[in-house]
């Protein structure tokens, strides 16, 4: 798989890649072909189609520095499909490959799925060393805190991800949530203190 020139053409639609795809089938197909022709099929709904191309795609010779994608985005159909264990096992391999953010936001997404929110919450704060969209990973991060009623710590990870991106609209909703969820606790332990 190699990067393909970036045009000023507009992108195909899944439906469009996989008719190109299946009208040349006389061709032998480049990994870069099949693999989008690939991730066409699961942006359809013909996801296990895709999980059989990604089997074989694992054994074509692609760049090292490429492998990784593979098994992410065959992570990314198990996980569509609600195999969140398998799509974790897919993702740690990504991982093992790439040591970007990117594959720890899924690994991450796919430990939540399963409620192992204190070991989503570890992949993430790892993430934060990782070349890669730190504001994704601290959004992620504050929303598995959230979910185990780290307010304070959710409210930290919101604000360094809104100084990095200022108009990082979903930070700033969760944001407003966690705020409202702790002027409510700061009112609930006013209340109960003794005068």
């Amino acid at each position: 798989m190699t990067d393909l020139p970036k045009t000023n053409q507009r992108e195909p639609g899944p439906a469009e890649t996989i008719a190109r795809f299946e009208h040349r089938k006389s061709v032998s197909p480049k990994s870069i072909e099949l693999f989008e022709y690939t991730d066409a099929l699961r942006q359809v709904g013909r996801k296990n189609e895709a999980l059989q191309h990604y089997a074989h795609l694992a054994t074509l010779p692609i760049p090292e520095n490429k492998r990784w994608l593979v098994t992410l985005f065959k992570g990314q159909t198990l996980f569509e499909m609600g195999r969140f264990p398998e799509a974790e096992h897919a993702f740690r391999d990504a991982c093992s490959h790439d040591p970007s953010t990117v594959p720890r936001v899924y690994l991450a997404a796919a430990l939540a799925e399963q409620e192992q929110f204190a070991a989503a919450i570890g992949v993430l704060a790892n993430a934060l060393h990782c070349e890669g969209d730190t504001d994704e990973v601290l959004l992620n991060l504050a929303l598995n805190q959230r979910t185990l009623g780290q307010l304070a710590a959710a409210q930290k990870s919101l604000e360094q991800a809104l100084a990095i991106t200022p108009d990082y609209t979903h930070a700033q909703t969760v944001l407003e949530d966690v705020n409202a969820a702790l002027s409510l606790n700061d009112d609930v332990n006013e209340l109960q203190m003794p005068t």
